[in-house]
């Protein structure tokens, strides 16, 4: 079930800004204030996480062969296998011991999204303390990492402090909840280099158009 999908039948709920319509039948106050809570946190996550630079943003998706018989991964499942996928990544990078060193390892936060069919996916935004993790990792790499084991993402680099703007607002946020890493705030990633590494469009521009597009 996606979003859109929580929204009640009747023409409830009008454009940001404008008036309502009285109150009638079948109209649930309790439920337009929840709804509203919800904005109210996507708002705040938002801003929240908008002056963070970012390095890398991902969507991660389940194979049916992972999901449960409804069609959609159980969400503590899903949890594990994200959490496992952020474990190798900072051992590949920081060694077995990462999570005892000065930083903890990567930042990350998260949210999580369902399809119209139940199917649960992440959308996440992370960075390392040390250097660009483009420059630490191939993305290439743990793109096939995570299809392999899980099924299809996408891992990319932002191209401008518009672009993470853009990803937190339109996906991290949008549910009104978010998961952080335990090191969230404990240091300020580096500086983003925005150049563009031709070794890493290829994911980009080739396999990842053909069996990783965003859902």
């Amino acid at each position: 079930m996606s979003h859109d999908d929580s929204l009640p039948q009747q023409s409830v709920l009008p454009v940001r800004g404008q008036p309502t319509d009285p109150p009638g039948d079948g109209c649930d106050a309790e439920l337009l204030h929840q709804l509203r809570h919800v904005d109210y946190q996507a708002q705040g996550y938002a801003e929240l996480l908008q002056r963070v630079p970012w390095q890398q943003f991902w969507t991660l998706t389940f194979k049916l062969s992972k999901t449960s018989r409804t069609g959609g991964m159980h969400e503590e499942a899903a949890d594990k296998a994200f959490r496992y996928f952020v474990s190798c990544l900072n051992r590949s990078i920081y060694g077995p011991k990462w999570a005892s060193r000065w930083h903890g390892g990567i930042q990350w936060a998260r949210g999580q999204e369902f399809h119209r069919d139940g199917r649960l996916h992440f959308h996440a935004v992370a960075a390392a303390p040390t250097d660009d993790l483009n420059r630490l990792a191939s993305r290439y790499e743990w793109h096939e990492w995570w299809y392999r084991e899980f099924g299809r993402n996408r891992i990319e680099a932002p191209r401008s402090q518009a672009d993470i703007t853009g990803y937190v607002s339109k996906y991290v946020t949008k549910g009104g909840v978010v998961d952080f890493s335990r090191n969230f705030g404990a240091w300020n990633p580096p500086p983003i280099d925005y150049t563009r590494r031709p070794e890493q469009d290829a994911l980009i521009a080739g396999d990842s158009n053909t069996r990783s597009d965003r859902p």
